[in-house]
């Protein structure tokens, strides 16, 4: 059965890309982007900047970080849409946020200006480095984008990496030579399959972005498909049910990892460090070297050995993968010690799917040996509807949760889909409450670690509870 809302854009229509690039590559030429603040597109307006081309942008709200930076870099960007930002632009790149009725979008289609969205103009932009690695799973992708970037750029590669979060040296991205993309690959609306990889690394599959993707199966044909257009190599991860099924599907040369004995290259945690791990990688049941990673959680174990192999497969050496893995400690809102509330440890974490709240709650309770306080925002109507039982499931894991209203992002409420619903199922050690009176419930209703939780804005509480 159709979905009505997979959006078609006009990369669809079959516009090529020898016609963008000759925009982009044309003296006057202006691209206009729409939908500027989130992490992605900036990343590609800054790359887009490195071209010499004219570049505008304009966005509903505003990020004064966000607007001042690419304003120094020569945007000329704008707060709120308006049709005529598009007058005069040769090309206009839109977020997967948009919706149809926006009038910048509308105005575009009326003055037949060839639009692309932000992941066909990616795929674009990466067609001009000469290899490409794109990371790709429902969880773990910015956290092992960021592992590459720290072995890669060790390896004195000069990689340009767009990642979903911050790196550690505080950009999203980091601007390089066109030898080497390392990128994050996104599987909403299919995302990926714009896009042309090297290496095409799957960490993890599980139903997400339920607004899209009907059921698992529709999910795991998308990452077959995605697998799939590696030149090189697929990097796939063993130990994942979900992924362990389409690996005899995908056409490719096919590069497994995991703790499974049947893996590639298999992982085993020798010993557990005060913050972080020491763990042997064996391939084909030889061991090739210990490796430390000084960050919690053991999930993160599994991603630096993706990052690793992919290491190894391309030819970096052994030594410097070492040093680069144990020089790594994380990245920003990743199981994040922001402080402390009354002796209180504080995390700040990106979690919002229940697979990932639960490991961080698990991570937590054994890096602290507390009891452990979940406030959690939860991130669109349509996932906390697709994923209820999931959730609920999740954050019984908990000794105390606190739940405020759901973050929309681009969506309308759905009936019924409320925090307030989902803490009463949750019972007793759940609270429904909003921003303004999370503080009064944790310093009244809990206890031990807390963990600031989910994909949306958690600004106001994490203010709030580390100023207080």
């Amino acid at each position: 059965m159709p979905k009505a809302q997979k959006q078609v854009s006009m990369t669809d229509k079959k516009i090529p890309y020898e016609k963008i690039w000759k925009i982009i590559r044309s003296q006057g030429a202006r691209v206009h982007f729409i939908g500027a603040f989130g992490v992605s597109m900036r990343s590609l307006i800054k790359l887009t900047v490195g071209y010499n081309v004219a570049v505008s942008a304009s966005d509903r709200t505003e990020d004064k970080a966000c607007f001042a930076e690419l304003k120094s870099l020569g945007v000329d960007i704008h707060i709120g849409h308006d049709a005529t930002l598009v007058d005069g632009a040769s090309l206009v790149v839109y977020s997967h946020a948009i919706h149809e009725d926006n009038p910048e979008l509308a105005r575009t289609r009326e003055l037949a200006i060839p639009a692309v969205t932000r992941a066909d103009y990616l795929g674009l932009l990466m067609k001009d480095y000469s290899n490409r690695i794109g990371v790709s799973g429902t969880h773990g992708k910015s956290t092992t984008t960021a592992m590459l970037d720290a072995i890669f750029t060790a390896a004195k590669t000069r990689p340009t990496v767009l990642s979903g979060s911050e790196l550690p040296h505080g950009d999203t991205m980091r601007e390089g030579e066109r030898g080497v993309m390392i990128y994050e690959a996104c599987e909403y609306k299919d995302s990926f399959l714009r896009f042309s990889p090297s290496i095409a690394i799957a960490l993890n599959l599980e139903l997400d972005h339920t607004d899209y993707f009907k059921d698992i199966f529709e999910l795991r044909e998308s990452f077959r498909r995605a697998m799939s257009h590696a030149s090189s190599f697929a990097l796939v991860n063993y130990d994942d049910e979900n992924l362990n099924k389409i690996i005899p599907e995908i056409k490719t040369k096919v590069v497994t990892f995991g703790q499974r004995v049947l893996a590639d290259y298999r992982y085993v945690i020798t010993s557990f460090l005060p913050i972080g791990y020491e763990f042997d990688i064996l391939k084909h049941g030889n061991k090739l070297d210990s490796f430390v990673l000084n960050a919690p959680g053991i999930y993160n174990v599994t991603n630096a050995t993706a990052a690793i192999v992919t290491a190894i497969e391309f030819g970096i050496d052994i030594e410097t993968i070492k040093r680069a893995v144990a020089s790594f400690s994380g990245i920003p809102r990743r199981l994040e010690y922001i402080g402390d509330y009354h002796q209180r440890p504080v995390y700040y974490d990106y979690a919002h799917h229940p697979t990932e709240i639960a490991a961080v709650i698990n991570a937590v309770r054994i890096l602290t040996h507390e009891s452990v306080t979940v406030v959690f925002k939860p991130h669109t109507y349509s996932r906390t509807k697709g994923l209820w039982e999931e959730f609920k499931h999740a954050f019984m894991l908990a000794d105390h949760v606190i739940l405020n209203d759901i973050y929309p992002a681009r969506e309308a409420p759905i009936a019924d889909i409320t925090s307030e619903r989902l803490a009463m199922e949750i019972g007793d050690t759940a609270i429904y409450c909003s921003d303004a009176e999370c503080e009064y419930h944790v310093y009244n209703d809990t206890s031990g670690a807390i963990i600031i939780m989910g994909a949306g804005d958690m600004e106001y509480i994490r203010r709030v509870l580390i100023e207080h």
